[in-house]
């Protein structure tokens, strides 16, 4: 029986050797490799792949001729795998959801590799002269010219990858030759999500394909332009894309896209083809159409390079795919001559004898000996048939979200690298605003973050009442005006030792705001004019020095701060000043100028206005709490303003209040990460006599390592407000949800300073019954991100009421209780009796209640 010829690897493999990190190839080329790092996907706008293309073509000038400049990107899938240990609950349900879901990911390379360089030719000598009579060549040796091959291989790959890398977001690395070796091991043995220290699979010829071990391999390569060439076009979302892009990831299946110039030497190219067009011409009456054709396209050709002093080259387009499956194969190949054509009628073919040839033709670095396929093109069409972008980067921490082929990865949108670290967040009615940001809020609850929410109509009461449980009625306050929170602005840190307030000019820029909205009629008043503003600010210096003079600090007869205590202080030292004494005092000159001072401020009207707020006033229990709110020992805290908002007067203040004592709260904690977020709610802060207040602490807040969001319909409101364009300068970050009206997507742009491009990304938002779509912008970076939870984390961010009244009863059934030592005030058990004391407590198994509440969801039983 006749066996199949076989050879050892080792007889075929085109490498000689590695040298000084390059590799030398069997017939003396000499490669040097380097990593590329892709810019992201969706980034360039269609002037950036413009000017990438041009500094492209101008490396490319001085290479020598027959260098060979070969991109390859490999597009490997395997299981999503999640590297981290230790996870918090959702977190580690968002893994679990995505555990085992094919991953389509990149590698990319560029390789340069060198003809050997000219030598002298030999002298002739007896031995070489009788030989060559004899009518034999003389063996050229491939290695004749090696060290000086090297010495132009590493001068000009040098000078190649730094005229990129210091042009672009695309970054060159250069591969050791360790590095190189690995890489080719995992591509001779098609596995590149393991490292293979040898050649492990067998390579075998077939009729139509080859196999490398269990994969079936296919190449499928260019042989005819496509009608039109761009440096970027428009892809299928409606967004700038590289001509390529079909071929790249858009192409979801396992595949190896290889690009590859050969730089000719354009005179003697030039004069080949005027050979060509004159042999076509002489043809005179033999000549066919096909003869006249190529003659007046050869004509164009070398007029259009003459004039524009265009460089030509060698241009060379494939893919290599590979599949156990031959159902999948064949799939796959169709799959990939669809995206061919898609490329302006592209036309390729599915290789069939050249299968081999060309396997080890596209192997890394060894381009020089693709057989056959290579088209004669100019350099600008050429570098359009390659591409430089990759999907998203992930960040080492941050919230979870999918890249737009729902791939799971992280994102940073606390970003200390920018200039702030508030938020913008714009979403219409029915975009999923709420469902969007409760994802962000149980995320960084996990992560320990402090959050405080400000909302009108309980956006996010079932968060919250999901992720506190039975500490829900101590975090979640729905503001009502008959038994309101009892707020004391006028409350200020104290000395170490207790005896004095200290007040500091942050206290006073607030007590000036909110006396400015108490005095002037809420957002729309007027606001403080200067002189009534260093009067008030006079008046309060000279209380708190009043207080702390009194002698009586910390002690339980102290007059404590509050709206009361100032107003009877202001009456009482108005009357001092008014009053003329029988006998001089020396406050004769301090009388005369209050009184002149005074003429400035209305200060019966003051008295009037803020009467409403001491004793026996309307609203006389909103300032003179004789403590704060205590609230620091959770970690996220609600106010709900619905029941409040229709009172103009007490609307502004509380939202004041709140803030304040949010950034108050903030203060106590500097290391950890804090986070305010006013859904609906902001508005009440903007104009007026508040704009001072809400634009000061827009700048100031990341000084405490916190952040700001606003989350609002639409642009309209921010940009009629005063403030408005002062809030979106101070938020690096912007997050715009699908917006189905074209006019209110219009409307973002002018006020935003969204590019064309970004408004392409807008308008590229899709949502699904699975997924939904929105675009970040993070300083000057757009992308467009994926929402896609996990079942358990949809649990708890679910609108329906069905589902939300189930999860609540799943969430008391398994509450567990608990006891515990009593602890004093000193950390110490509380014991009586010489025996400890014990109290019980209530703990909540939020996990517990999710799981069992996916469990009944998918077994349809909810509501039973």
């Amino acid at each position: 029986m006749k066996k199949d010829k076989t050879v050892p690897f080792s007889a075929v493999m085109p490498v000689h050797s590695f040298e000084a990190d390059k590799v030398i190839f069997k017939d003396g080329r000499v490669g040097v490799g380097f990593r590329v790092e892709p810019a992201e996907m969706e980034a360039w706008t269609e002037q950036d792949f413009v000017t990438f293309n041009n500094t492209l073509m101008g490396a490319m000038r001085p290479l020598p001729v027959n260098t060979i400049i070969q991109k390859t990107d490999i597009y490997y899938d395997r299981p999503y795998r999640e590297d981290k240990k230790e996870q918090t609950y959702f977190e580690g349900k968002m893994n679990k959801h995505f555990f085992e879901r094919l991953v389509l990911f990149q590698k990319s390379y560029l390789f340069i590799s060198f003809a050997p360089a000219e030598v002298k030719p030999i002298k002739t000598n007896a031995l070489n002269a009788l030989i060559s009579r004899m009518g034999e060549s003389l063996i050229r040796n491939p290695f004749e010219s090696l060290i000086k091959t090297l010495e132009i291989a590493e001068a000009a790959a040098h000078e190649f990858a730094s005229t990129l890398s210091d042009t672009s977001e695309v970054k060159l690395e250069r591969l050791s030759a360790e590095e190189i070796s690995e890489l080719y091991h995992q591509y001779f043995n098609m596995s590149f999500d393991s490292l293979p220290g040898s050649q492990e699979r067998e390579i075998c010829n077939a009729v139509g394909t080859l196999a490398v071990g269990e994969h079936k391999v296919n190449v499928i390569s260019m042989i005819g332009q496509g009608s039109e060439q761009y440096p970027a076009v428009l892809n299928s979302y409606g967004v700038t894309a590289p001509m390529l892009y079909p071929l790249t990831n858009s192409l979801q299946c396992p595949h190896i896209l290889t690009q590859a110039f050969a730089i000719h030497d354009t005179r003697a190219a030039l004069s080949g083809l005027d050979t060509d067009r004159k042999l076509n011409n002489s043809l005179s009456r033999l000549a066919t159409q096909d003869n006249q054709l190529r003659a007046l396209e050869i004509e164009q050709f070398t007029a259009e390079v003459r004039a524009e002093n265009k460089q030509i080259i060698g241009l060379h387009l494939s893919v290599l795919v590979w599949e156990t499956n031959d159902f999948l194969r064949k799939e796959n190949i169709e799959k990939t001559m669809a995206a061919f054509r898609y490329m302006f009628g592209t036309e390729s073919v599915v290789e069939s004898y050249l299968a081999l040839p060309l396997y080890f033709g596209l192997l890394p670095g060894n381009g020089y000996q693709i057989p056959d396929r290579w088209l004669v093109t100019t350099a600008d069409r050429g570098v359009c048939y390659m591409h430089w972008t990759a999907t998203y980067k992930t960040d080492k921490v941050g919230e979870y979200f999918c890249d737009r082929n729902r791939n799971l990865l992280q994102v940073n949108l606390f970003n200390t690298d920018l200039d702030n670290q508030n938020a913008i967040v714009i979403g219409p009615s029915g975009s999923g605003k709420s469902y969007t940001f409760g994802s962000i809020v149980v995320q960084r609850h996990e992560r320990q973050a402090r959050q405080i929410l400000i909302d009108i109509g309980g956006t996010y009461r079932n968060v919250v009442q999901s992720l506190n449980g039975v500490d829900f009625e101590n975090t979640y306050f729905e503001y009502d005006p008959d038994n309101p929170i009892e707020f004391n602005p006028f409350l200020v840190p104290r000395s170490a030792n207790g005896r004095q307030w200290l007040y500091n000019d942050e206290k006073i820029n607030f007590h000036l705001s909110l006396l400015a909205v108490l005095w002037k009629g809420g957002v729309e008043g007027a606001p403080l004019n200067k002189s009534e503003r260093a009067i008030l600010s006079r008046f309060l210096i000279q209380y708190y020095k009043y207080l702390n003079e009194a002698g009586n600090a910390g002690q339980t007869d102290e007059e404590m701060p509050g709206m009361a205590s100032f107003v009877r202080f202001v009456k009482r030292f108005d009357a001092q000043m008014q009053h003329t004494p029988v006998e001089p005092d020396g406050r004769e000159e301090m009388r005369s100028q209050y009184k002149q001072d005074m003429s400035y401020f209305d200060l019966h009207q003051f008295f009037l206005v803020l009467a409403q707020f001491t004793e026996g006033g309307r609203y006389e229990r909103v300032l003179n709490a004789r403590q704060d709110v205590e609230l620091s020992e959770y970690r996220l805290i609600c106010f709900d303003l619905a029941k409040v908002k229709t009172d103009p007067d007490l609307y502004p203040v509380v939202a004041m209040l709140i803030t304040e004592l949010s950034l108050d709260l903030f203060r106590k904690f500097p290391d950890d990460i804090k986070y305010i977020a006013l859904d609906e709610a902001w508005a009440m802060l903007s104009g007026g006599v508040m704009e001072d207040f809400i634009v000061s602490m827009y700048r100031t807040i990341r000084k405490t390592n916190g952040s700001i969001t606003i989350i609002t319909q639409g642009i309209g409101e921010i940009v009629e407000s005063k403030i408005g364009y002062a809030l979106i300068n101070n938020s690096s970050t912007k997050i715009i949800l699908r917006h189905a009206n074209p006019d209110s997507m219009a409307q973002l742009q002018t006020p935003l300073g969204f590019t064309n491009h970004e408004m392409d990304l807008i308008k590229s938002v899709r949502s699904t019954a699975d997924f939904r779509e929105f675009f970040i912008k993070q300083g000057s970076k757009g992308k467009v991100y994926v929402l896609e939870a996990a079942p358990e984390l949809n649990a708890i961010l679910s609108s329906k009421p069905l589902e939300r009244n189930h999860l609540n009863r799943l969430v008391k059934r398994y509450q567990q209780q608990h006891k515990r030592f009593v602890i004093d005030k000193n950390g110490k058990v509380k014991t009586e009796n010489g025996l400890p004391i014990f109290e019980t407590y209530t703990e909540q198994r939020l996990d517990y209640a999710v799981e069992q509440f996916t469990e009944d969801k998918r077994a349809g039983l909810l509501g039973k």
